[in-house]
C-alpha cells in the first residue's frame, strides 16, 4: 500500500502561494521606498508579514515530499525531511483517532506508536502523544488521495492486533463485528448531531453566544465606561475606583453569560465511547472518563441546565453527553441510547437504573437516522468560519470604546486617562493575535473546501 499526496493539491498550493508571495513581497518593498506615517508602515508591515508567512506555508506544502509505503514488512516513511524505515516488530500500535485542525474542526489522523526502547527521532511538526505515549502523526486521512474503506480494511490485514480505530465512521468500516470489538474494545457513540447538522447546531449556538455578547457590551461594558468617565470628572480617585470595580464586573459578566453555550459547543464535537462500565469522551486533546456504575447518573430534560437549548442531557450530574440536538431537540439514534441504557441497567445503584429507564423511554421516541455525514458539511463549516471571523469586528468595537473612553479621560484627569490608554496596548495586542488566528482559520477552511471539491471531482 503506497500513499502519496496528489499532484493536484500541490499544484493548487503553488498557484495560491506564488502570487501571494509576490504581492506581499511587493508590500514589504514599498515600506522602504514610499513615505508613509509610522502607524501606516506598522499596519502594512504586519499585514505583509502575515501574508508572507501564509505564502511560505502554501509553498512549503507544495514542495514537501510525501510518501508512505506500508506492507507486511513494515513502514517506509518519507514526509518532508523525515526519513524513517520501521519494521512491524518496532511498532506497538497504529491508532486512527480524531485530532483538532483549524479551530474546532476534527479530522481523523493516523498515528504510529513505537515499541519500548524504539526512538523515532520525530520532528516537532509530526510529534504527538497517544494515551500518554510518544508517537508520530503520519498524516490526516484527508491528505493523501485514498478511499477510506479500502484503506482501513487493508491496514487491518497488515497491522492485525496493533491497529486501533477510534473514529466511529471508520470503525464501522472494519471487516467484521469481531474485528470491530477486538480493535476498538467498546461501543463508540459518534459526535451528535452528525456532519452538516452538527455544524448547523454549532452555528445556532454561536448565534446565541453573539446575542449574549451584544447584551454584555451594551449592559456591562458601555455602562462601566460611562460611569468611569462621569465619576472621574468629579474626582480622579473616585473614577479610578469605579474603573477597577467596573473591570471586575465586566469580566465576571463575560464569564457568567457570554460563555454560557461554550460547553454545549464542545459536546457537539465530542465522540463518546462506552468501554466496560466507563464512559470516555474526547474534547480537544484531553480524554475524560466517568464511571457509569457510580450511582450518580442522571438524565436531564430540556431546560434543566442553561446553555444546552432543547437537548436532553446525560449527567454525572455535570453534563457529559448530549442525548438530543440543542437546536432541534431531535434525539440520538435509538441504538446509541440503548447501548447506554444496557450498561446502566447492570449498575448496583438504583439511581443509575432509573436513568436507564429514562433513556429507554427516549429510545422509543427516537427516529432511525443516517449515522453518516450528510452532504454540505464542508460548505457549512466554511460559512461558520466566516461568521466566526466576524468576531474580529465585535472585539474591535469593544477596543474602540475603551480607546474613546481613554481619550475622553485625558481631558479631565491627570493619570487615569493615561492608565486606560496603557491598558489598551495589551488589549490591542491580544485582539490583533485573535484577528490573525481567525483569518488564518478562515483561509484554512476555504482551502479545505477547495481541496474537498477537487477530491470529489477526481
Amino acid at each position: 500500500m503506497i500513499l502519496r499526496r496528489p499532484v493536484s493539491s500541490r499544484v493548487i498550493a503553488a498557484v495560491f502561494g506564488v502570487p501571494m508571495a509576490g504581492f506581499f513581497g511587493y508590500l514589504v518593498w514599498l515600506q522602504f521606498t514610499v513615505r508613509a506615517s509610522v502607524s501606516g508602515r506598522l499596519c502594512t508591515g504586519l499585514i505583509s508579514l502575515l501574508g508572507l508567512f501564509m505564502a511560505a506555508n502554501f509553498l512549503s506544502y507544495a514542495l514537501q515530499r510525501f510518501q508512505v509505503d506500508v506492507d507486511r514488512d513494515g513502514w517506509r516513511v518519507r514526509i518532508g525531511r523525515y526519513r524513517r524505515d520501521l519494521r512491524w516488530a518496532e511498532i506497538s500500535g497504529a491508532v486512527i483517532e480524531n485530532r483538532e485542525r483549524g479551530g474546532r474542526r476534527r479530522v481523523p489522523a493516523l498515528y504510529l506508536v513505537p515499541g519500548p526502547g524504539v526512538s523515532l527521532d520525530v520532528p516537532s511538526d509530526l510529534r504527538a502523544t497517544v494515551d500518554g505515549r510518544p508517537a508520530v502523526r503520519l498524516f490526516d486521512l484527508d491528505e493523501p488521495k485514498i478511499e477510506e474503506r479500502k484503506f482501513v480494511r487493508d491496514l487491518t490485514g497488515l497491522a492485525g492486533d496493533r491497529l486501533e480505530v477510534r473514529v466511529h465512521r471508520l470503525h464501522v468500516m472494519l471487516p467484521s463485528e469481531d474485528a470491530r470489538q477486538r480493535l476498538n474494545g467498546g461501543k463508540v457513540l459518534p459526535a451528535f448531531p452528525p456532519g452538516a447538522e452538527g455544524v448547523r447546531t454549532q452555528r445556532w449556538l454561536n448565534r446565541r453566544r453573539f446575542q449574549l455578547f451584544v447584551g454584555w457590551y451594551l449592559f456591562a461594558v458601555v455602562p462601566a465606561l460611562l460611569l468611569t468617565g462621569f465619576t472621574a470628572r468629579l474626582h480622579e480617585l473616585l473614577g479610578a475606583a469605579v474603573a477597577v470595580l467596573g473591570l471586575l464586573a465586566v469580566t465576571a459578566a463575560y464569564a457568567q453569560f457570554v460563555t454560557l453555550f461554550s460547553h454545549a459547543t464542545d459536546l457537539v464535537d465530542a465522540e463518546v465511547e462506552i468501554a466496560g462500565t466507563k464512559l470516555a469522551r474526547v474534547i480537544g486533546d484531553r480524554t475524560y472518563r466517568d464511571d457509569m456504575h457510580g450511582g450518580t447518573i442522571v438524565v436531564l430534560p430540556p431546560g434543566a441546565k442553561r446553555g444546552y437549548g432543547r437537548a436532553w442531557l446525560l449527567g454525572f450530574p455535570y453534563v457529559v453527553a448530549l442525548l438530543g440536538d440543542p437546536r432541534t431537540g431531535r434525539l440520538r439514534h435509538h441504538d446509541d441510547l440503548r447501548a447506554l441504557s444496557a450498561v446502566l441497567r447492570e449498575s448496583p445503584h438504583e439511581t443509575d437504573r432509573a436513568a436507564a429507564r429514562d433513556i429507554d423511554s427516549l429510545a422509543l421516541q427516537s427516529q432511525v437516522g443516517d449515522s453518516t455525514e450528510p452532504d454540505g458539511a464542508e460548505n457549512a463549516r466554511l460559512w461558520m468560519s466566516l461568521t466566526k471571523a466576524g468576531r474580529i469586528l465585535a472585539w474591535a468595537v469593544v477596543l474602540g470604546s475603551v480607546l474613546l473612553t481613554g481619550g475622553w479621560l485625558l481631558e479631565s484627569t491627570h493619570h487615569l486617562g493615561d492608565a486606560v490608554l496603557l491598558i489598551c496596548v495589551p488589549l490591542a495586542t491580544v485582539s490583533a493575535l485573535y484577528a490573525l488566528y481567525r483569518i488564518y482559520a478562515l483561509l484554512g477552511a476555504a482551502w479545505q473546501a477547495a481541496w474537498d471539491a477537487v477530491r470529489k471531482n477526481h
